[in-house]
């Protein structure tokens, strides 16, 4: 997987743009650069965009290590969103199979979308 990183300062969130195929190392890579990156406090948000991203390759054991990729991370995501957006049916059911994974020993809120705009949305609500 591809990825490139942009901090939105005026609104305190990251985006990570994603491409290609991707593998639970990826996915933890992308989220160690944004977590490691000097704008990164506890609690600000994460929104994938995963528009041309391939998740055709992974397999359900391969959603669960990413939900403890992300877990594992726990005391720097706390109070921390985590939006994603999904291109398709199949990539979207692995990301709420990602989701019911994670949600249960997560300190942070996740959401997976199909558009790009509502993602944004949610990420930028207040609460």
């Amino acid at each position: 997987m591809d990825f490139e990183i942009i901090f939105v300062k005026e609104k305190d969130y990251f985006i990570i743009k994603t491409s290609g195929d991707t593998t639970p190392d990826d996915v933890e890579a992308s989220l160690k650069q944004v977590l490691n990156d000097p704008d990164w406090s506890t609690g600000t948000h994460i929104l994938y965009d995963n528009r041309l991203e391939n998740f055709s390759n992974l397999s359900d054991g391969d959603i669960q290590r990413i939900s403890l990729k992300f877990t594992q991370f726990n005391n720097k995501l706390k109070r921390s969103k985590i939006a994603m957006v999904m291109p398709g049916d199949i990539a979207f059911g692995l990301a709420r199979m990602w989701e019911t994974y994670t949600e249960n020993s997560a300190s942070f809120k996740t959401n997976i979308f199909r558009k790009i705009d509502d993602a944004f949305k949610w990420i930028e609500e207040i609460g």
